[in-house]
């Protein structure tokens, strides 16, 4: 898809594949937000009868089967219990004071999976460095005697192979539309944009945002989705790129066959520049 852009790009000109690329990239978002969102609708948080089954050490340890997913689901008030013959997975977030961990995804028909065990040792740092690059906020001391507090406890009915199918489609063309616009075109039609006096100073700004941007999506994105779900983090990403659409669709000049004398001509308002 990057080569199908590089063809077109001096053909269809920038915007238009802008256009194209960030209105499919929308699509397949939204898509995928559906896609997951019908899957969490069915899921439940079973945070609360797991905390009445922490040890007087503050650790916890069960089998997740098919017989503890239905009695975990029934002891959840205003829930619909979950059917014996529902395969389901269980994932638990936990915390000891200021530091967060995450066990394994289990399925309740997986009779060779391992009992889930959690315990201080797999959440809280060691020692201080790694604290600090875990959450440099974060009171070492008062977690290494901070009672086990489960966050979430998600138990989600596992979707059909069809629905997997379906996200990898979305997802794949997803990454096809950003090919196709954004990925080949942003910077290219950065660098015609910026006018030559401030180019180089301009472009290392539009990259640190960019990187600064790509590393605020990448703290947020595992807190997010395991809070409020994958179909909040997808229609989030296309919420934002509506606006990125909006901008290269109405506001952004074509720069196609123009010189770079031409571009900067237009944005001081030009009468020569058309």
């Amino acid at each position: 898809m990057t080569i199908i852009a590089i063809a077109l790009v001096d053909r269809k000109g920038r915007k238009f594949l802008l256009g194209l690329g960030s209105a499919g990239i929308i699509v397949s978002l939204v898509c995928t937000g559906l896609l997951f969102h019908n899957s969490e609708n069915l899921r439940v948080d079973a945070r609360t009868p797991l905390q009445a089954m922490v040890a007087p050490d503050q650790t916890l340890k069960f089998v997740y089967d098919k017989e503890s997913a239905v009695s975990l689901s029934a002891r959840i008030p205003g829930s619909g219990a979950v059917e014996a013959q529902q395969p389901t997975s269980l994932v638990v977030i936990y915390s000891y004071g200021d530091f967060r961990a995450a066990t394994k995804v289990v399925r309740s028909d997986d009779s060779a999976a391992k009992p889930l065990e959690i315990t201080r040792e797999g959440c809280v740092p060691a020692n201080k460095v790694v604290a600090f690059f875990s959450n440099p906020f974060g009171n070492l001391d008062v977690a290494r005697g901070a009672p086990l507090q489960i966050d979430n406890a998600l138990i989600t009915v596992i979707p059909s192979s069809r629905n997997g199918w379906m996200v990898a489609i979305t997802l794949f063309g997803f990454m096809a539309f950003f090919a196709v616009g954004p990925g080949v075109c942003v910077w290219l039609a950065l660098s015609e944009l910026m006018p030559t006096r401030i180019r180089s100073n301009g472009m290392s700004i539009a990259l640190l945002i960019n990187q600064a941007v790509s590393t605020t999506i990448a703290a947020v994105f595992l807190p997010t989705v395991g809070k409020y779900g994958y179909s909040t983090m997808f229609f989030g990403f296309a919420a934002c790129t509506v606006i990125y659409f909006v901008t290269a669709t109405w506001f952004l000049p074509e720069t196609k066959g123009k010189t770079l004398e031409e571009i900067e001509a237009y944005f001081e308002g030009s009468a020569g520049a058309k």
